[in-house]
């Protein structure tokens, strides 16, 4: 049987994960992968001597993970010059890596050397779904239409929270803080960056682009009120955060925002921290892959997974493509030819005759309602709010037209925009 050698860089939640998993089930593991997996040495920025490492030996030395008595590098110290470094330096003293730092893909996964036969991600994107596996190999037949979903647990949660206890943001926030599902400093997660990160791998892999993270149109959910929420599903939807690639005739569209999915959709009833990726294909057709994204043994069951699978293909010499090897011609989409539906919340003088005024407004740009709200104002109130939807039109039209309804006087403040999003 072959033997793997595992070098740990971190000692964080993954990290601890992976070494309780190899002492759990490594007789499992090799039975099934005829590997066997042997931690010789942990790096640390902290040692933690009560975390128990396996016989390892520590270091506070990155670089100590380089050595001869390491076979394969698994780097989870998070960050990206650090561990981008650590990354380039295994690959050159000639180390199998398995990572899972979705910002060292993302953003620099076109500078790494023969990047899908050294280096092994799949804990980079949704946790504990094999969805990069999957995209690969379970669906390497296929030619790829969409690849979407909700891609960002701590978004969902918050979302969730609103939906289900009428929450602001900023308190749904708050309790996903206190529950350990967002950071203390959330930006990366509530603004979209995370959830652009892991769109940006799978855009690569599914469409034969080169890594693209720069080219996303990106927004997150702080705009997102539980008015939004309500009216939302007073309309037959629900809102999710979704990362979304789509094949169109001009292009590829790479975006990741608020959207209205529509609740047939087995998507929208995707709750809490769970993650849910919706791929659909010209062989296959739809299929739907949901799962936890985030935790310790979630991700550090998908580390592994990467693991047996790197150590199977050196044992048997099996290569694979790289990502962007065969780079596709067929360019990202500016967002202003990206075409959807759109929800718009104006909040408008209650006076008579505004709603015929909105609707003039967008149709003079060619967009059509297909659905609208308007509510009596409560008692004391002197604006209300008109909800509608729109049918499919350009970011170019849509924008233009919102630029006219603000002009107009009986608007009474920020008009809130969110996409609708289709599935055909």
């Amino acid at each position: 049987m072959q033997q793997i050698r595992l070098g740990i860089a971190g000692l964080g939640t993954v990290a601890c994960g992976v070494l309780e998993i190899i002492a759990q089930r490594q007789s499992l593991i090799a039975a099934r992968g005829g590997v066997e997996l042997v931690v010789t040495r942990v790096a640390s920025r902290t040692p933690k001597p009560e975390i128990d490492l396996l016989g390892a030996s520590f270091s506070t030395d990155l670089d100590s993970l380089l050595a001869d008595d390491v076979d394969m590098v698994i780097e989870l110290i998070g960050g990206e010059e650090a561990a981008l470094d650590l990354i380039n330096a295994a690959v050159r003293a000639d180390k199998l890596v398995v990572t899972a730092n979705k910002a060292v893909i993302a953003k620099h996964g076109n500078e790494l050397q023969d990047l899908r036969n050294t280096i092994g991600f799949e804990a980079a994107v949704a946790g504990a779904i094999p969805i990069i596996s999957s995209i690969e190999r379970g669906l390497i037949a296929n030619r790829f239409e969409h690849v979407m979903g909700i891609i960002n647990g701590t978004c969902n949660y918050i979302l969730t929270a609103m939906k289900e206890e009428g929450a602001s943001f900023a308190d749904a926030l708050v309790r996903a803080q206190e529950l350990g599902y967002a950071e203390a400093d959330p930006t990366f997660d509530v603004e979209g960056i995370d959830a652009a990160h892991k769109l940006a791998i799978l855009l690569a892999l599914a469409f034969d682009q080169p890594f693209n993270f720069a080219q996303l149109h990106i927004e997150g959910i702080a705009q997102v009120t539980a008015d939004d929420i309500r009216y939302a599903d007073e309309l037959g939807y629900r809102i999710k955060h979704l990362g979304i690639a789509r094949q169109v005739d001009e292009g590829i569209e790479a975006r990741v925002h608020p959207t209205l999915v529509p609740n047939s959709q087995l998507l929208a009833h995707v709750d809490g921290v769970m993650n849910a990726v919706l791929v659909k294909c010209d062989a296959a057709g739809d299929t739907l892959y949901s799962g936890p994204g985030a935790g310790g043994s979630a991700t550090a069951s998908a580390v592994l997974s990467d693991v047996v699978s790197l150590a199977q293909r050196k044992g048997s010499n099996m290569r694979i493509a790289s990502a962007g090897a065969e780079v596709s011609s067929v360019p990202i989409l500016p967002m202003a030819q990206v075409r959807s539906g759109n929800y718009l919340r104006i909040p408008t003088k209650d006076e008579p005759g505004v709603f015929a005024r909105v609707a003039q407004a967008l149709s003079q740009h060619g967009i059509s309602i297909e659905a609208a709200i308007q509510k009596e104002p409560k008692a004391g109130q002197t604006t209300v709010a008109i909800v509608m939807l729109t049918q499919m039109s350009s970011e170019a039209d849509i924008e233009a037209a919102m630029d006219e309804v603000r002009e107009l006087p009986q608007v009474a403040g920020e008009i809130v925009r969110i996409r609708v999003e289709g599935f055909d």
